[in-house]
């Protein structure tokens, strides 16, 4: 047994319930710092970068960290604003035309069942499976027109998080100016060796789920493209409500693609048997270059965990916490294997260290 055993493991508890209390007590505490904490882990990089340039490159070695995060902080303010102009905009008018015309569309769609062949020779399901149908399809307009609902009310709801939004902005410059001597500090906490391991878990958690929040931000981003490109080429209806549900559907990996497929297909088989071939050929090629070449080259290595492991804590997490819960599966699973493997054989790593 290790000399400070108990000691560290005591002080663990203690430190995981403080973080725990401040994360899960009041969501104005969590919302402000969670957003911020992922801010930060994907525009760390740039930062470091632009501080390394302007004090090795022009020999500014005396200009302080601070000064490095505003060109950062104006990048991201610009691409909001384009975001807003280009994406937002346009998406409200096709949502707001979608949630008035979703009791027409599954309408529709409930029509298009009754043209299945059957083995008979006629066409339309059998009268079991036709109620079942219905019975589905009723429930999923219900319960679409019902998220459309939350949806808007989420829209207007917004304006009153915008005072714990405020809050990111200076936390994320805080938390990029001082996270070094932050980590130093919780760290040093705990006596040596300790404190390497510590060291050591820390780095590999901040360049994992650095990793993959950036990896997966490029990879959404290629994917939002791509999808409004085949929306207008295909003339589908809703282009932007497409894209950015696959934006949004890329953060599920593996499954999230093809989720999002569905919706566009369903919206070309309204127009056309012919139209609806085309786009599930199509998307079904942009799902294979995505996994089998764009994933792995962005990717890489960062996400160290079976394919089946990835399915199955995306939808222990979709039960638990809905789409959120599916999205932040993945890298919560990550970082609780680098814990297991970094800290929950501490003694055997102590013992290497005498």
């Amino acid at each position: 047994m290790a000399k400070h055993s108990i000691q560290y493991w005591l002080r663990v508890t203690m430190i995981s319930i403080m973080a725990i209390l401040l994360l899960m007590g009041t969501k104005a505490v969590a919302l402000p710092f969670v957003v911020s904490f992922v801010l930060t882990l994907i525009l760390l990089p740039l930062v470091n970068i632009m501080q390394d340039t302007l004090q090795k490159r022009f020999g500014l070695t005396w200009l302080p960290r601070s000064i490095a995060i505003l060109p950062a902080f104006l990048l991201v303010a610009l691409l909001l604003y384009l975001a807003t102009i280009l994406v937002l905009t346009p998406f409200l008018t096709e949502f707001t035309r979608l949630v008035a015309n979703f009791p027409s569309i599954m309408s529709q769609v409930y029509g298009l069942t009754k043209l299945i062949p059957t083995g008979s020779g006629e066409t339309g399901l059998p009268p079991q499976i036709e109620a079942v149908v219905g019975m589905a399809i009723t429930r999923i307009g219900n319960y679409g027109v019902e998220l459309a609902q939350q949806g808007i009310t989420a829209v207007f709801s917004f304006a009153g998080m915008l005072l714990e939004l405020l809050l990111v902005p200076i936390i994320t410059f805080y938390l990029l100016k001082d996270g070094r001597q932050l980590k130093r500090s919780i760290i040093n906490v705990f006596p040596e060796p300790t404190t390497k391991h510590l060291y050591d878990a820390f780095n590999q958690i901040h360049q994992t789920v650095g990793g993959y929040l950036r990896g997966q931000l490029v990879l959404a981003t290629n994917m939002f493209v791509i999808i409004l490109i085949v929306a207008f080429a295909y003339d589908l209806p809703y282009p932007f409500v497409l894209a950015l549900l696959a934006f949004i559907a890329e953060w599920m990996p593996i499954i999230g693609p093809f989720i999002s497929a569905g919706p566009a297909i369903i919206l070309a088989a309204l127009i056309g048997g012919t139209l609806a071939v085309k786009v599930a050929i199509t998307y079904f090629i942009i799902l294979m270059i995505d996994s089998q070449i764009i994933m792995p080259k962005v990717m890489g290595h960062i996400i160290k965990l079976h394919p089946v492991v990835i399915i199955s804590v995306i939808f222990i997490g979709g039960s638990l916490y809905g789409v959120i819960g599916m999205m932040t599966a993945v890298p919560v699973t990550a970082i609780i294997q680098i814990i297991m493997e970094k800290l929950w054989y501490f003694n055997k790593f102590y013992k290497e260290e005498q």
